[in-house]
């Protein structure tokens, strides 16, 4: 085997301190060739090396310089350049593991020779490796079906990516469809995402209802999503929402419920007489739109294979039970504001009527703003869009009840934007409603009597109906990972006009971002079934969770691996290696290392 050697002196911070002719004389008769660089790294000598090993010819080749963490691409380039396979170099790093770290010259020249030693024995085991190329797909998964997982959904798919919506309820539209009303201009909420709903069940989307995503591995370009999808039995895409179903189920089972989109049945498993066991069809029968229901459907697990995931599910409201003070989930008529859109909608429980839970219709109505918000024992930041909602209230509430009295607590008024203004202006102008000021949740404390009491101050203020603004924060469960996109208000606060922009804009990302192949180094683990036992222990190993279980046999998936070794030291029978990293090389190095040791009597007079 032709092997060539490169010094490099590193402009003398090498050759401070080792001799290169004393070193060259241990090595010369052991190599091919041996020649020195003042600056391997450097362009000009650069494209000598280049010129030299193609007249050369090696086989294989040891560059003798700094860490292979700073310049091994420098190198690999080179080499590859000059016709030579980049993985049939070995790379010493005499700079930092020797001339740094070793005061004693002769030390230091021991040490090289026996590193070199090792890197040598290595190079004759070593067998030249190709970098290895693997397809992707098009695919791309998008998590959430509300606003922003919507908009991203269709957006990718009028692009021309497959898409996978997961959705884990068994409604889309998300938190919007609650709301009747939208600030500032009082819009309709449900009417913003009806049509994208409507345009997703009518695309080649591939939509999973009432699914989650269990498992995630990969990175970007090559994502395996496990999805556990629980059984719907109304095909949304195919009922028509005419509620003939409700008419002749026996037990309310099957209904259409107006406030989740799309507007189609859907059944209570644990009602259902069908999904019990016994025998009923009468739904089916009734249904005009044959294949509509379908209770033979069941659970299914599937791994999708996509190139990218863009999570957008939104965000969640701080539980203000943990605000025992306020009364919530202790007094009726205290809600939170998700709870008191669902009052004010016209679809909802209460068909837009405001009143108590005695059927009284109120006489005033408290809206505690930041509850956890703007708060450094719960979320100290501003949650944005509270404000302008609390002032939506106010002006729906008057649209609903013209005598009501309204009183504001707040801590502070954000109103960011042009049109944010509005609605508080027309709050404050309004003469039956009042904005009080204070400085610590802690100094509102609400009690029942014949009513709702909150003290505040030296205050008591009775009060029918008590809202609540909590704190709105994002999920806290998501794990980052290489190619999974985060947007809406599942990174902050938002209002809808701003999740539509971020969306639009994490989608441009993504697209011009969007990987065609993948191109992994060489260094991939291989199982040797004739030594396998088919123990398992290597899958619980993995930390890339690159190798799973196929008919009882463990399966490298290649694009995943890292060649970390973690299976290789971990497999009891030694049937995994690793290409570059064989048990053979490195056994190899080491008696290398060991045999120059001995030939060079270590810790006596070397020259």
């Amino acid at each position: 085997m032709k092997i060539g050697v490169i010094f490099c002196a590193c402009a003398g911070q090498i050759t401070e301190k080792i001799d290169f002719e004393k070193l060259k004389a241990l090595i010369t008769d052991k190599v091919a060739w041996f020649e020195k660089f003042e600056l391997a790294c450097s362009e000009e000598t650069q494209k000598e090396i280049i010129d030299l090993l193609i007249s050369r010819k090696p086989d294989g080749l040891i560059i003798l310089a700094c860490s292979p963490k700073n310049k091994e691409s420098v190198f690999q380039s080179i080499a590859q350049k000059a016709g030579i396979n980049p993985y049939m170099i070995n790379i010493v790093n005499i700079r930092e593991q020797v001339v740094w770290v070793t005061k004693d010259k002769q030390e230091a020249l021991k040490k090289i020779y026996a590193l070199f030693k090792g890197a040598l024995e290595r190079l004759k085991k070593q067998k030249p490796l190709f970098e290895k190329e693997f397809p992707v797909s098009d695919n791309i998964m998008v998590v959430g079906g509300g606003i922003a997982g919507l908009k991203a959904a269709l957006a990718l798919s009028r692009a021309g990516r497959k898409v996978y919506l997961i959705e884990r309820e068994n409604s889309l539209g998300g938190k919007i469809t609650r709301y009747e009303k939208l600030f500032p201009d009082l819009s309709c909420g449900p009417c913003v995402v009806h049509p994208m709903i409507e345009e997703v069940l009518s695309s080649d989307i591939e939509l999973r209802l009432n699914s989650e995503l269990k498992e995630l591995k990969g990175f970007f370009g090559s994502l395996f999503a496990k999805v556990l999808s629980k059984p719907v039995y109304v095909n949304p895409g195919k009922c028509i929402g005419c509620s003939q179903c409700e008419e002749v189920c026996p037990v309310n089972a099957i209904r259409v419920e107006s406030m989740k989109l799309p507007a189609v049945a859907r059944i209570n498993p644990e009602l259902c007489l069908a999904l019990k066991g016994k025998e009923c069809n009468l739904c089916i029968k009734e249904c005009p739109v044959p294949d509509a229901i379908n209770f033979n459907e069941s659970e299914n697990e599937e791994t999708i294979k996509v190139n990218a995931i863009l999570w957008a599910t939104g965000f969640e409201l701080i539980d203000c039970k943990a605000f025992a003070e306020l009364g919530y989930g202790k007094f009726k008529d205290v809600y939170n504001a998700l709870e008191f859109e669902e009052i004010l909608n016209s679809e909802g429980p209460a068909k837009g009527e405001i009143i108590t839970s005695s059927g009284s219709v109120p006489h005033r109505i408290a809206i505690i703003h930041c509850v956890g918000s703007l708060d450094e024992d719960y979320y100290p930041y501003c949650s944005k869009i509270c404000c302008q909602y609390a002032f939506k209230f106010n002006r729906v509430i008057r649209q609903i009840q013209p005598d009501v009295e309204i009183i504001h607590f707040v801590k502070e008024i954000v109103l960011p934007g042009k049109k944010a203004y509005k609605l508080y202006s027309q709050a404050i102008k309004d003469p039956l409603t009042k904005v009080l000021r204070y400085e610590n949740l802690k100094e509102l404390k609400i009690e029942r009597e014949d009513s709702l009491i909150i003290s505040f101050k030296n205050d008591k203020i009775p009060c029918d109906i008590v809202v609540l603004c909590p704190a709105i924060v994002s999920d806290k469960k998501i794990e980052e990972v290489s190619g999974v996109f985060f947007t809406g208000s599942v990174k902050e606060p938002m209002t809808i006009q701003e999740t539509i922009t971020d969306v639009m804009a994490q989608v441009g990302e993504l697209l011009s971002s969007f990987k065609e192949k993948i191109i992994r180094q060489p260094f991939i683990a291989k199982i040797d079934y004739n030594k396998c036992s088919r123990c398992g222990i290597c899958l619980s190993q993995c930390p890339y969770r690159a190798i799973e279980s196929v008919m009882g046999k463990p399966e490298i998936i290649e694009v995943l691996c890292e060649g970390c070794g973690i299976c290789v030291a971990s497999c009891p029978s030694k049937a995994i290696d690793i290409d570059g990293y064989t048990d053979e090389e490195i056994l190899s190095e080491i008696e290398g290392i060991v045999d120059a040791i001995e030939e060079v009597s270590y810790g006596s007079d070397f020259t």
